[in-house]
């Protein structure tokens, strides 16, 4: 669905420079035109797309705000957007590696180009990147089981699986290596042990994100590896979703729930940390996102430039974006009451 939101209040005068728009003359609002790409594929994204869309128009901006369930729809809309030349564009990738052909149109008109959330890969069209700090995300999930296992005094040995998200998505990537980085020395010092060996992030990986792909992978596990009173004591989630699915499996068979990791602090997850259920989860902060992404793109229209805070991290394997990276912070049962 495409929604296209336009403010446009016109005032006639005897000459063309007396022409306004919104308290702006015509070339003023037509150098205020922004456009919005994101999936619609979890309600997060709508809410995003919806609250800067109307921060935006609060500011005077005219926003094109367009959403798509896939990687080629999105990859369509891009496409025609580009096209209307808007002064800056927002994308929130389905897929991160698909966009290097179609962004070298939006370098030829001068489009520029925000990655949302989501770095955009391969290609040096891209301006400027905001985000969270998902390197520090995948170390603060990996620190937390480490403390909780006890892992650098005598705790262990402990079994644990490790889950990952999308192959296509680049902070699933970041989430799980830096994760590793912190649990990886525990695995070959037999602290930590993986019982179906499955450690690497191609073996773990979740399609598309969908915690059914997560399900059916837990049912495989637990009927392999733990049928027969095997305890799995950790497991490494990225995300709510997937934590959700893999402790309805195991206590559908009244298992024992392992400590968990989560992100994204949904309401679901904070109530299962709530009942003692999931250990921790995550929090991104989407207001904190939004309104940093919004002060970007005015500054980009306006031909400033944007607050940046990394300028060496993000390499999408062209080019280094310059980016902004918010702060996360973790929700557990000891500040869960206060979120």
């Amino acid at each position: 669905m495409i929604k296209r939101f336009i403010i446009m209040v016109m005032i006639a005068a005897m000459t063309a420079s007396a022409l306004l728009i919104s308290g702006c003359d015509d070339s003023d609002s037509n150098n205020k035109k922004v456009a919005i790409a994101f999936p619609n594929t979890t309600p997060s994204w709508q809410r995003n797309g919806e609250a800067m869309m109307k921060t935006l128009q609060e500011e005077g901006f005219t926003v094109d705000l367009q959403f798509a369930g896939t990687s080629d729809e999105q990859i369509n809309q891009v496409k025609e957007i580009i096209e209307t030349q808007p002064n800056c564009l927002v994308i929130g990738a389905i897929d991160g590696a698909a966009f290097v052909d179609v962004l070298e149109r939006a370098k030829e008109l001068n489009v520029p180009i925000i990655a949302f959330d989501r770095i955009i890969l391969n290609t040096d069209a891209v301006n400027y990147y905001a985000s969270f700090d998902n390197e520090a995300i995948g170390e603060a999930m990996g620190e937390y089981l480490e403390a909780a296992l006890n892992l650098k005094g005598e705790g262990g040995p402990y079994n644990i699986e490790f889950f990952a998200g999308a192959p296509s998505d680049n902070n699933a990537h970041l989430f799980f290596k830096n994760s590793m980085a912190v649990l990886e020395p525990y695995i070959k010092s037999g602290k930590l042990i993986c019982l179906s060996g499955q450690t690497d992030f191609n073996s773990v990986a979740t399609a598309d994100w969908n915690s059914d792909n997560a399900k059916t992978r837990i049912k495989n596990l637990l009927d392999t590896y733990y049928n027969a009173g095997q305890p799995l004591h950790a497991v490494l989630s990225p995300n709510d979703d997937i934590a959700g699915v893999i402790l309805a499996e195991m206590q559908a068979r009244n298992m024992s729930l392992p400590l968990i990791s989560g992100l994204d602090a949904d309401p679901a997850a904070i109530e299962r940390i709530k009942a003692g259920q999931q250990t921790f989860t995550v929090s991104k902060s989407p207001e904190l996102l939004t309104n940093k992404c919004v002060r970007m793109i005015k500054a980009v229209v306006e031909g400033t430039d944007p607050d940046i805070n990394d300028v060496s991290t993000y390499n999408n394997g062209k080019i280094t974006v310059p980016a902004y990276l918010c702060t996360p912070y973790i929700i557990d049962k000891d500040n869960v009451n206060n979120n």
